[in-house]
């Protein structure tokens, strides 16, 4: 009885051993994904100083958004908009959802975004929203 309760908690230990291991593997994983999918800053200068980071927008440029071309946002994220990276897509609008840089989400978090909808004919913002 003694050898069975010995080994049994010798495989558990290891098991334990084995799951902390992977799980810091898991984490480390984690890290290098989140650090990629990070925008970085370029070299280049910002088109506006109030756009502190690249693939950001502030609130007030949300806000005074309608009737902006998409060019005009191109430059401040500093990407282009297309339908690969568009939220929604169709004949009747392109819709974008953009981070806010200076704003947080109701949670505290950094999540603010804005929504843009641009007319495909006239490349202009025609709505914006900005969810809670």
């Amino acid at each position: 009885m003694k050898k069975l309760v010995l080994c049994s908690l010798v495989l558990l230990t290891s098991s334990c051993a084995d799951f902390q291991q992977g799980m810091n593997s898991v984490g480390a994983k984690m890290k290098e994904v989140n650090a990629a999918l990070t925008p970085k800053q370029t070299s280049g200068t910002q088109t506006t100083a109030s756009a502190k980071q690249v693939g950001t927008i502030t609130n007030e440029q949300c806000k005074t958004s309608v009737g902006k071309s998409k060019a005009y946002f191109e430059q401040l994220v500093g990407f282009k908009l297309n339908e690969s990276n568009a939220s929604g897509y169709s004949s009747m609008y392109e819709s974008y959802n953009l981070k806010i840089s200076d704003r947080k989400d109701r949670l505290g978090g950094n999540f603010a975004i804005c929504i843009l909808s641009f007319d495909p004919q006239t490349s202009k913002v025609t709505t914006y929203s900005m969810p809670t």
